[in-house]
């Protein structure tokens, strides 16, 4: 039985991978803390793919030149900014097989509210807009090149041909003061995903569709956040979670590459793979509350 992840040679583009789940060493220097383990990027690096990063911001390069890697800024906003990226990349690998869409407006980065009645609408618009929209867009953009080279006489064969989705926790369990954001990784993570399992595979015989969604992330932002909200890390990680703990961004780049690998899951296509230490829920009340 081959138990390898046969990614070496596949060109796999991620949106975002210049974050703390995607990038390729460590954050800003700003953070204190600092990552321990391999990043999405390293991962696939270190799994023989071909890596095009898109992002806003260019992260850490790899810590030695890597011919297998190459970054482009790019909004995932701009229709326009995905397809002269996606041009760009494919120039320099060939088309992308496997698109990682992770890019998004990270929940730790949003303005956070009481209550619903507090929310401005040009926020609910932004979130969606980036969040929402943008992973519609980049979804879109990697199916029409996808078609593009389905049509081509003398196309090469290409393997490990799918999408995977970052979504979150928040999708299932909501957050209260930020339903901009539960609503849209709900929106990515189940609507898209499940709309696109039939699509996708008459684009491409065989092309997959699936989501990750992590739970609360051990990155520096998530100590961070700990230390200035002392119960922050109960309710998060530890009241409705089965392994009490919080989850190691090596795992989510594991997942995801897990779900890259048709050799290893070739099968799945619609569904959400749930990286969350066992999370069943949100604390809604502290007893103080009651």
């Amino acid at each position: 039985m081959d138990l390898s992840l046969n990614l070496d040679g596949t060109h796999v583009l991620i949106t975002g991978g210049s974050g703390f789940i995607g990038s390729v060493s460590l954050p800003s220097p700003i953070q204190t803390a600092q990552l321990t383990s391999k990043s999405t990027v390293t991962a696939l690096l270190s799994a023989g793919a071909h890596v095009t990063n898109l992002d806003l911001r260019d992260g850490p390069q790899p810590q030695a030149p890597n011919a297998k890697y190459q970054y482009f800024s790019c909004d995932i906003s701009s229709e326009a900014g995905l397809t002269d990226a996606f041009s760009a990349a494919a120039a320099t690998f060939g088309p992308v097989a496997c698109c990682i869409a992770l890019a998004s407006l990270d929940f730790s980065v949003l303005p956070h509210h009481e209550s619903l009645a507090d929310m401005e609408i040009e926020q609910w618009r932004r979130t969606h807009r980036i969040n929402v929209e943008g992973t519609f867009l980049t979804a879109r953009t990697w199916l029409r090149q996808l078609r593009a080279h389905s049509q081509v006489e003398k196309r090469e064969e290409l393997k490990n041909v799918g999408i995977i989705i970052v979504g979150s926790e928040s999708g299932h369990f909501g957050e209260r003061g930020n339903a901009d954001y539960a609503s849209g990784k709900s929106a990515v993570q189940v609507g898209l995903v499940r709309s696109l399992m039939a699509d996708v595979s008459r684009i491409w015989p065989g092309a997959r569709v699936n989501a990750v969604a992590p739970g609360p992330v051990d990155t520096p932002q998530f100590k961070k956040e700990c230390a200035e909200n002392p119960n922050q890390y109960w309710m998060d990680a530890q009241a409705t979670t089965g392994l009490k703990k919080p989850v190691p961004p090596e795992s989510v780049a594991k997942s995801i590459l897990f779900l890259a690998s048709e050799n290893w899951s070739g099968s799945i296509t619609g569904q959400i793979l749930n990286v969350d230490s066992g999370k069943q829920g949100k604390v809604h009340f502290l007893k103080e509350d009651c």
